[in-house]
């Protein structure tokens, strides 16, 4: 009888764990079908389990890394439709990876076997960026992948459980993170300690690795900058009204932030002065972005998109969703995706901020590439999207997976889960990454003629202290306190009434501001405050042509 009970209780938890294996199963992310990929023009580049333990910690902040720093070196030789390739990091005899010139010297080998009266023989060379993944979890450890491979590189503890992590930053030399109040500096390639310090005030975000240096926005509304040795003291500090939610961001010459009391902020990357301060619309709930060296964009809760020249200020142009957006504006070529917060995501014109396609229901950009765009509806569905007419192509389930990368920077799709398990998937005919962003080489300088002319000749707006200071901004921007009127398309408009020249600031004393040389405050062209050097005499003095002025006391 004993025997029976025992048999009938085995059968029962038989049937009980046949039924629950299947709910378990899908618990954890899914795998994809090579077949189901194809349907959808996509491949597998990679997919592996990071360095997390899954039942103690989770992934909890996530950077992604574009370098040009020892790209992968590929020489593509095609004739008549039919390529080969020979990469730098293919291995020789001896096991060891050939490199640039082993590469090119296998495709020179494949040429010269060729016949070249079958078609042309073209020989392609193509730099292929690195990608790092800088990834730390709940328990304090960095890490860096490789996103080429995703090869973990190198994992230290550097943060403390009991603090919140803030998400790291590189260049092609160095990893800086913040823990608790501890700023430090790794070496990139080994995540060796370089130097740490103290930081003067709470930070809210992660610090950003800028040209020059090191930027860590402050909860009091300030931004601080170390150099790259760690200083020998804290470099003075950019001045903003109102606190730091959220991220700043750098490009070669500016730094940009908002505070929550709806002010944009744009700072010079190398030195602590605000350039202008603009008021939005409404709350500044995502982080700003940028395109470029002279576009920044940043969203509203009350559902409007700007655009904004870096170089003065001016808005290029602003566009109503009628929703609130929580998510960054992301420019890519010559155009502008914006999700909403309740679903629905725009494609809208870079340069005039026109709409193109809006397609409902999407709540999370993922990537972009050249025929399509890759998006996250309400569902957790990876939906396929044509970039030219926002027709829906096609969609696939991504159950099980709870972390999805928005990639501003190339078309990859970059997906995972907390617990450590990550996911790259690619377009099946861009075998190598289609790069969105500007990427230098090492010690290249940027370049200046991409900047608007009259850029640098914008006088400062002062240190953002003074909530009278900035410049008024057409269609959101700070009222001039003096009455001045704001020149056209939101460039700074002078207190005192004198007329600006070529986008930049007006000289307060009457200096022209065409080609001029920002330090100088008393208009460039002349050093002399009083009018000499070529200048006319406000005294009556002819000037050296002898086209004299005449004398205003009558002699």
């Amino acid at each position: 009888m004993q025997i029976q009970k025992l048999a009938s209780r085995l059968a029962v938890f038989a049937l009980v764990a046949m039924a629950a294996t299947p709910a378990m199963a899908q618990l954890g992310p899914r795998t994809f079908s090579p077949y189901e990929l194809e349907r959808l023009g996509l491949e597998q580049v990679w997919s592996g389990q990071l360095p997390i333990d899954p039942h103690r910690s989770e992934m909890e902040t996530f950077r992604q890394i574009v370098s040009l720093k020892d790209p992968l070196v590929v020489f593509e030789v095609e004739q008549n439709g039919k390529k080969v390739t020979f990469s730098s990091n293919e291995l020789d005899v001896l096991g060891q990876p050939m490199g640039e010139e082993g590469a090119k010297k296998q495709a020179d080998q494949y040429v010269a076997r060729q016949d070249e009266s079958k078609g042309e023989v073209k020989v392609t060379r193509r730099e292929v960026p690195n990608e790092t993944f800088l990834v730390q979890s709940s328990s304090g450890i960095l890490m860096s992948v490789d996103g080429r491979t995703g090869k973990t590189d190198w994992a230290e503890l550097r943060g403390n459980a009991r603090y919140p992590q803030t998400t790291a930053d590189a260049n092609d030399d160095i990893v800086v993170s913040v823990s608790g109040f501890k700023l430090s500096c790794l070496r990139r390639d080994n995540g060796a300690v370089m130097w740490t310090r103290e930081l003067e005030g709470i930070p809210i975000s992660g610090p950003v690795v800028g040209d020059q240096f090191i930027y860590i926005p402050l909860l009091d509304g300030t931004v601080v900058a170390y150099n790259f040795d760690g200083g020998p003291r804290l470099v003075p500090r950019y001045k903003s009204l109102g606190k730091i939610r959220m991220p700043v961001f750098a490009t070669p010459t500016s730094i940009a932030w908002a505070t929550d009391r709806n002010y944009f902020y744009v700072g010079y990357a190398d030195r602590p002065l605000v350039r202008y301060r603009i008021e939005s619309s409404g709350e500044i709930i995502a982080p700003p972005s940028n395109y470029g060296p002279l576009r920044l964009f940043f969203t509203t809760a009350t559902g409007y998109v700007y655009c904004i020249y870096s170089t003065d200020g001016s808005i290029q142009w602003r566009f109503s969703c009628g929703e609130p957006i929580d998510s960054s504006a992301i420019g890519i070529g010559d155009s502008v995706f914006v999700t909403l917060q309740r679903g629905g995501m725009y494609k809208l014109g870079m340069e005039e901020g026109d709409v193109r396609w809006f397609v409902p229901r999407i709540k999370k950009f993922l990537s972009a590439g050249d025929q399509y765009v890759y998006c996250l509806d309400d569902d957790d569905n990876l939906v396929v999207v044509d970039i030219n007419s926002g027709a829906q192509v096609g969609a696939m389930s991504l159950q099980g997976y709870d972390f999805f990368h928005t990639n501003s920077k190339t078309d990859r799709i970059i997906i995972g889960s907390k617990k450590g398990k990550m996911v790259v998937l690619r377009s099946s005919a861009l075998p190598y990454p289609l790069v969105h962003v500007d990427v230098k080489k090492p010690g290249e300088k940027p370049d200046p003629s991409a900047a608007k002319p009259g850029a640098e000749s914008a006088a400062p707006a002062g240190d953002g202290s003074n909530p009278f200071a900035s410049p008024a901004a057409a269609g959101g921007g700070v009222a001039d306190p003096f009455g001045a009127p704001a020149s056209g398309g939101g460039a700074a408009a002078d207190p005192f009434g004198a007329p600006s020249g070529g986008g930049g600031a007006a000289d307060p004393f009457g200096g022209s501001s065409g080609g001029s040389d920002a330090s100088d405050p008393f208009g460039s062209g002349s050093s002399d405050p009083f009018g000499s050097g070529g200048s006319s005499d406000p005294f009556g003095g002819g000037s050296d042509s002898g086209a004299g002025m005449s004398d205003p006391f009558g002699n």
